[in-house]
């Protein structure tokens, strides 16, 4: 349901832009082929939900430090992938470009910004939970749990 206020908003948001401003951009587009794009923005959402997943722990820091690097991160990346895909790795928010422009049910837009961004999240969340070790105070909680 939240997925679908998303687009909803997205594609509202694009069309209320493009009226406002009609020769401001036009949203990501693929200048690479099909697989390259979705290589890309593959590595990109893996590499972003790795970093997000990492601070959200329950790790000591500062909530401004955490939310500096996030918010680099994820600068850096789009940037890194702007020139391919457009960067964005993040379904919702190219759907209202897409939709603007009548390309919404191409397979290019469906396997680049969709399928690869949620197969990466999915692949992202899975690798995180096998490499890292929950936390001992979990470890802790759980055999005095058992004890009682």
């Amino acid at each position: 349901m939240a997925l679908n206020r998303c687009v909803i908003g997205s594609i509202a948001g694009v069309r209320l832009l493009i009226e406002t401003f009609p020769e401001v951009g036009h949203g990501p587009r693929l200048n690479v082929d099909i697989h390259q794009g979705a290589l890309t923005e593959g590595f990109l959402t893996f590499t972003i939900v790795i970093i997000s997943l990492g601070l959200a722990r329950n790790i000591p820091g500062s909530f401004f430090m955490k939310t500096w690097i996030s918010s680099v991160s994820k600068l850096t990346l789009h940037i890194l992938g702007s020139d391919l895909t457009g960067g964005c790795m993040n379904p919702a928010s190219v759907m209202g470009w897409a939709y603007a422009r009548g390309d919404h049910i191409t397979k290019e837009h469906i396997l680049v910004y969709w399928l690869a961004p949620i197969e990466a999240t999915l692949l992202a969340v899975w690798t995180f939970r096998l490499l890292v070790q929950p936390l001992k105070e979990g470890k802790e909680n759980m055999k005095t749990r058992k004890l009682d």
